[in-house]
Formats: structure tokens, C-alpha cells, sequence
């Protein structure tokens, strides 16, 4: 088919408006041109207020990073030239926070915000601090961004074209800043799953080849970065990079254990850390959840006899709260594969084991082994949508599930001649059982007579 000159003309026409468009668009995703209305007030405030008393001072890090990729930033940081005692200094009417002073870094509280303020970072070797070293002291290219007032985004390592090309790069040389502070490496590891960015491959040897400095990193930094590499849309990339780069072996060993261990029922090529990492990821990001799918099967890869005891000693020697160590252990005491959610008095039952409150949690992890069985497709929607119906009209009817659910307490049983002590407590417990069998059964009058003919039976 031949064309007329005027229809190629045309057509060229076309082709380059939707070039333009199209890099627009592309471009459109990138905030190049931040201005001050873009920067939270109150740590423009805290920049004003340095620079009036003649201290450099500039928005720095991932804030940086967010605004240029449209993302909301939350944690406003500040860099400048004043030390901790002259940011105090200048900051004598509000409170300003200590903590991290031995490091270079105050908190000021400014309308109930903190925002953390450092001195720029800079080499032993050098004198004076000042921006660039502060920068290239950074974790990464991406993080080594700086703003400032009239000027815009300070960029002196190529962070720009890092965000843009999707990767994670250490500054200048990654080993450096490995070694200036090992959590880094969890940092990549977290920054790649949040972002769903590439780690560059000398920031990723030089992870491998420091990993062992992860024994330095104090439990509650490492437990804050894993909770957030769990947490993130991408948690089964997150383990497996902890995995291959050797940082897995030094925050859960139990759960390095796990890879190399293949069973029948797993897909074809997938080890049981794979399986566990593909439920964790398939449940919404809730750590009581994520955490339970992590640490179920730990009891195969253990030398302690109860799993109880295994799922403990973990949370607590990763410094999880008492809150996370109890729920966790209230929805990994039970054999999943056992639970019945086709019937509602086996939900009851098992809502009178774990509590109520905790039912829906249970629902998700059994919902989560009953996708990943080998049964149809058709077969695990009908036995999800059953089961789902039964859990939530369960929820709404709020049955008696406890003994504080039921219409008579131990009171009432004295009344009716019931002895104080370890008997009370058995009528109580059998009593409750009638009752998570027959729920509409629980009216005292209803207990006090199935009481009274239990006991004329008895004679």
C-alpha cells in the first residue's frame, strides 16, 4: 500500500504527538521541581530559623526522595552545619530531645512533631563539615539528596538517575558505608521491597561479603527493618535477598533451616522457605499474621521439643513485644490442617480455645493453606466461600464461647448448693460445653435446670 505525501506527513505528526505524550506522562511521575510549598512548614520553620542564625540548613533524605516520586513523605529530616548544642541553642523555646546527641543528632518538637536535626556528616579526616560530605556519608545514592530554599534539589551522586532507573546504590563505595553502619544492608534489603527497586550489583556483593557485621546491629534496629521488609508488598523478594545474602542466618536461623527442605505436596522446584514466603505474601500486611505463617512450621526445623517454646524464643530474641510474642503463639498453638470451618459448631469450639478476637486471624491462616492445597480451583472457592459465610455469621451472632459468656456464674451455682473449689470449676467447664453445642441453651433458667437434673441423675 502506498501512502500520499500529505498522509505521511500526517502520520509522522501523529506518531511524534504521542511520543511527546508519552514521555510526558513518563516524566509527569517525577517531581523534579520542588518548591517550598511542596516541603512540610514546619520543617521549613526549622530551616529558616538555622539559616537566620547563620547555620547552613537543608531537607535531606528519603523525604527527598518521596516528594520526587509523587510518594507522600512522612519523617522530615534536617541537615546543617550547627551542632547538637547549637541546634538546642537555637531552639531554646521548644523541646528539643537529646537522644542520638553522641551521634550528631537532636529531635525538635514542633506542634507535637519530631523531627530529627543532624550536624553534617562528615569524614574524621575532614575539617570542616559541609554538604557534600554529609552526602556522600549517605546510605545511598537515592537517600543522598538534599533540598534547599531557592535552589531545589541538591544531587551530587546521580540519586536522581537512581530513582529513575529503579535501583539501589550505595554512595561512592558501599563496603564504606556498610561499615559505617551495618543495618544498611537491611535498609537495601527494605528499600527494594517498599520501593520495588533493583539492588545494584556491587551493593549487593558488598552485602554478601559483610554480612557477618549484622552481629553488631543492636536486636530492636534489626527487628524494626524485618518488621518492615514483612510488612512490605513484596516480602517474599525481601526474604529471599535476606536468604541468599547471608543476613537471614543472623536474624531467623530457624527459618534459614527451612530452605533445602522439599516435601510432596509443595509445587515443582519450591522448598519449604518458598512455601512459607508465598503465604506470608498472599495475607494482608498484618504482622501478628505474617509473623504466624513465618514461624509455624519452625517446630521441624527446631531441636526444642515444643513448638510453643521455639516461637517464643524467637520474638523475644528479635525484641518483639509481649502483645505480638501472645497472639502469635495463640494462632500457631493449633494444627491448622485441623481446623474446620465447614461447620459452625467447630468454629465456636475453636473461638472457646483461642478466643473470638482472635477467629478472623485464624480464618486468614487456615484460608491461606486451603489455596495452597492441590485440590480444583472450583473446590477451594466453594469450601473459602462456605467457610467465610460461616465465620462471619458466627461473628455477628456473638455466641457464648467462654465462661464469662455464660447466663449463670460460680455465684449463682453456690446458691443452688454447689461446693467452692476445683468442682465449681468442672460444672462450670461442662456447663459451657452444653452451651457452645446448643447456644440457644444458655438462659439461666434453662443451666439451672439442666443442672438440678444432672445432680438427681447423679443420685
Amino acid at each position: 500500500m502506498q501512502y500520499a505525501p500529505t498522509m505521511i506527513v500526517r502520520l509522522i505528526d501523529r506518531l511524534n504527538k504521542g511520543f511527546i505524550m508519552i514521555k510526558k506522562e513518563k516524566n509527569r511521575k517525577f517531581n523534579l521541581k520542588i518548591k517550598s510549598k511542596n516541603i512540610d512548614p514546619a520543617a521549613l520553620f526549622i530551616i529558616k530559623r538555622l539559616n537566620d542564625s547563620n547555620y547552613e540548613a537543608l531537607v535531606v533524605g528519603g523525604c527527598i526522595r518521596n516528594l520526587i516520586m509523587g510518594k507522600e513523605a512522612h519523617d522530615w529530616d534536617i541537615t546543617t552545619k550547627a551542632t547538637p548544642e547549637e541546634i538546642s541553642g537555637v531552639f531554646k523555646e521548644f523541646k528539643v530531645i537529646p537522644v542520638g546527641k553522641k551521634f550528631g543528632t537532636v529531635t525538635a518538637v514542633i506542634e507535637h512533631t519530631n523531627y530529627e536535626v543532624s550536624t553534617f556528616k562528615k569524614n574524621k579526616s575532614v575539617q570542616t563539615p559541609n554538604l557534600f560530605e554529609d552526602l556522600r556519608h549517605r546510605d545511598f545514592t537515592i537517600n543522598a539528596l538534599a533540598w534547599k530554599d531557592g535552589e531545589g534539589v541538591i544531587d551530587y551522586f546521580n540519586g536522581l538517575e537512581d530513582i529513575k532507573q529503579k535501583i539501589i546504590r550505595g554512595v561512592e563505595n558501599p563496603c564504606k558505608r556498610i561499615e559505617e553502619d551495618p543495618l544498611r544492608m537491611l535498609r537495601a534489603v527494605r528499600l527494594a521491597c517498599e520501593l520495588d527497586f533493583k539492588i545494584d550489583k556491587a551493593t549487593l556483593q558488598a552485602i554478601e561479603e559483610n554480612s557477618t557485621l549484622t552481629k553488631k546491629v543492636s536486636p530492636e534496629r534489626i527487628r524494626d527493618e524485618f518488621t518492615k521488609i514483612l510488612l512490605s508488598n513484596y516480602p517474599r523478594r525481601g526474604f529471599i535477598l535476606l536468604h541468599r545474602l547471608g543476613l537471614l542466618r543472623f536474624i531467623i536461623p530457624e527459618l534459614q533451616k527451612c530452605a533445602g527442605i522439599y516435601r510432596e505436596n509443595f509445587r515443582e522446584g519450591e522448598d519449604l522457605l518458598e512455601q512459607i514466603l508465598d503465604m506470608a505474601a498472599s495475607l494482608p500486611p498484618d504482622l501478628n499474621l505474617r509473623l504466624s505463617v513465618l514461624l509455624y512450621n519452625i517446630k521441624s526445623t527446631s531441636h526444642l521439643d515444643e513448638k510453643k517454646e521455639a516461637i517464643v524464643k524467637i520474638l523475644k530474641r528479635i525484641k518483639f513485644k509481649n502483645a505480638v510474642i501472645k497472639k502469635v503463639t495463640v494462632l500457631t498453638k493449633e494444627n491448622w490442617q485441623a481446623l474446620n470451618f465447614s461447620k459452625k459448631i467447630n468454629i465456636r469450639q475453636l473461638a472457646s480455645r483461642i478466643g473470638i478476637e482472635n477467629l478472623e486471624d485464624a480464618w486468614e491462616l487456615k484460608k491461606v493453606l486451603i489455596k495452597g492445597s492441590r485440590s480444583s480451583e472450583r473446590f477451594k472457592l466453594d469450601e473459602i466461600e462456605r467457610a467465610e459465610n460461616n465465620t462471619r455469621e458466627t461473628l455477628q451472632e456473638r455466641p457464648p464461647v467462654s465462661l464469662k459468656d455464660l447466663a449463670v456464674n460460680g455465684k449463682d451455682l453456690i446458691e443452688l448448693g454447689c461446693k467452692e473449689g476445683k468442682e465449681l470449676g468442672k460444672i462450670l467447664k461442662k456447663l459451657l460445653e452444653i452451651i457452645i453445642d446448643r447456644p440457644e441453651l444458655n438462659k439461666k433458667k434453662i443451666l439451672v435446670k439442666l443442672l438440678i437434673e444432672n445432680e438427681e441423675n447423679d443420685r
